[in-house]
């Protein structure tokens, strides 16, 4: 593909990075986005239920064993997807640090939470809706650190007794306090902000890349298809794993 100018010279010059990565990373390794389970021609049993139902505090509430069952068929479709080459290039692109003699800093904030940036090698994912694989306390909020692998019903937490549910942000819930300020934090002190694979229509998260325009940063979105954001200096029509690893991370 062909890369303007303009947006290798920018990534190549910054000095501090951060990137924001959404569903549309994960896709490129054939996990659902979450619109896609609202689909009902999807082959599941699942499809007959509504996913923000799935997804929020009342729908647990008010069967927690179904929501709970979901969340296990969900973790099951996700266990033999694999990191692709988006993952990978942004977990070299970490590691190094640097791009020809340039020194970098590059800080990364995902949306997913399927756990496959750290899968593909990337290390302090500043995770901002959790992470499907972990589970807490709905009273107490301790991490259930306990194997869940086949248990098809509610657990308990051993400390209180409260019952367990997947440490992943429901509907209407706040987003994880320090996970947000280090996702402030790392927008507002870039130079460049990366906007990946989302749609820029999901707030909090969204409005990331405003705040690191306020500040001054460039800001370059990579998606198949442009958003209809107002903030974006650069947009990059292709998939995230093509554009990222053309530009030799």
């Amino acid at each position: 593909m062909d890369i303007e100018p303009e947006v290798l010279a920018l990534i190549q010059n910054a000095k501090r990075v951060t990137i924001l990565t959404g569903a549309g990373v994960s896709a490129e390794s054939g996990v659902a986005t979450f619109r896609a389970y609202k689909d009902e021609t999807r082959e599941s049993l699942w499809s007959q239920y509504d996913p923000q139902k799935m997804a929020s505090i009342d729908g647990f509430l008010e069967n927690p064993n179904l929501v709970w069952q979901w969340y296990q068929w969900r973790r099951r479709e996700l266990k033999n997807k694999k990191p692709n080459d988006a993952h990978k290039a942004i977990a070299k692109w970490q590691q190094s640090k640097s791009l020809g003699l340039k020194q970098q800093t590059v800080t990364l904030i995902t949306q997913n939470v399927d756990g496959l940036h750290q899968a593909g090698g990337s290390r302090d994912v500043i995770e901002l809706h959790g992470n499907i694989w972990r589970n807490h306390c709905l009273q107490c909020r301790a991490e259930y650190k306990v194997d869940v692998t086949g248990i098809e019903s509610v657990t308990n937490c051993p400390e209180c007794g409260g019952q367990v549910r997947p440490s992943v942000v429901w509907f209407g819930e706040a987003l994880p306090e320090q996970a947000w300020r280090d996702a402030e934090s790392a927008s507002y002190s870039c130079d460049l902000f990366l906007s990946v694979g989302t749609s820029s229509q999901v707030y909090p998260a969204a409005g990331l890349a405003t705040l690191a325009k306020s500040q001054g940063a460039k800001v370059i979105e990579i998606n198949p298809e442009p958003t209809e954001s107002s903030v974006v200096d650069y947009f990059v029509l292709s998939k995230a794993g093509v554009f990222l690893n053309e530009i030799e991370l």
